[in-house]
């Protein structure tokens, strides 16, 4: 039985004589759980199967091999608890995400008032996103950012010192709703021309849906799926977008190649 059910049935079978037992979350209890929650994460899985928690531990540390230490529970429904030693160390995670874990996405928040489990919401996660085919004219903080609205809340533009954008293409740092398809295609308006297709692109992105856009399942889990072709789908890998860092590691495996 979840925690959630075992909530539910405790306040059925309250007797109506009895009076509510009432423990006040303040003063020195409420200063330590301020200081508890300020070192942690909750985050849930976008898997449709349950996640085995020691593999859960394993690949985090792999992962988060820079951080000090992790503690992880889980919390039931692929939802689970990570503390850190330090905020710091837990901000270095936030900024440096999105984490998968099996493929699959891990949509990490700060837990929100007294960390009800149950009230935490697991519906935006922040990206770096591409913009490619930007044409020189936009090529600057204010018009990157207007594109990147049209994805989702813009946190940061990846800019020069001049705050211009003058790359083969445009990085934004996204929040992006997770409950809704991904945006793959944003167009530009000049005044007089005919409208340029700006292709938007995902650093670090999971596995995903290539029939509907949806994150949390793949093509032949969806609903909307009718046999067609992977290569007639709607989306794709190619949204997937190299990190600067893999971007580098290529170049330089290919200038030894040659």
């Amino acid at each position: 039985m979840n925690t959630e059910e075992l909530i539910r049935k405790c306040q059925v079978i309250t007797l109506k004589e009895e009076e509510e037992d009432t423990v006040a979350v303040m003063g020195k209890m409420k200063a330590k759980g301020v200081k508890i929650t300020a070192n942690c994460l909750v985050g849930k899985i976008l898997l449709t199967r349950g996640v085995n928690l020691e593999g859960l531990r394993s690949a985090i540390r792999q992962a988060w091999r820079s951080i000090k230490e992790v503690k992880i529970e889980s919390m039931g429904s692929n939802v689970f608890l990570f503390k850190f030693d330090t905020e710091e160390d837990k901000k270095r995670v936030l900024m440096g995400g999105p984490w998968h874990f099996d493929r699959a996405l891990i949509v990490l928040t700060e837990p929100r008032g007294i960390g009800d489990i149950h009230k935490q919401v697991f519906t935006h996660i922040s990206f770096w996103v591409q913009f490619h085919n930007v044409p020189i004219m936009c090529m600057h903080k204010e018009a990157i950012h207007k594109l990147g609205e049209k994805v989702g809340m813009v946190e940061e533009v990846d800019t020069d010192e001049d705050g211009e954008c003058i790359k083969a293409f445009a990085r934004v740092r996204i929040s992006i709703d997770i409950t809704t398809p991904l945006k793959k295609i944003i167009f530009l308006q000049p005044e007089g021309e005919m409208k340029i297709p700006i292709a938007v692109l995902y650093e670090k992105l999971p596995d995903f849906c290539f029939c509907c856009g949806m994150l949390g399942h793949q093509y032949r889990e969806c609903l909307k799926y009718k046999g067609q072709p992977k290569e007639k789908l709607a989306f794709g890998g190619w949204m997937k977008a190299l990190t600067p860092a893999e971007r580098a590691r290529q170049n330089k495996t290919k200038s030894r190649e040659n």
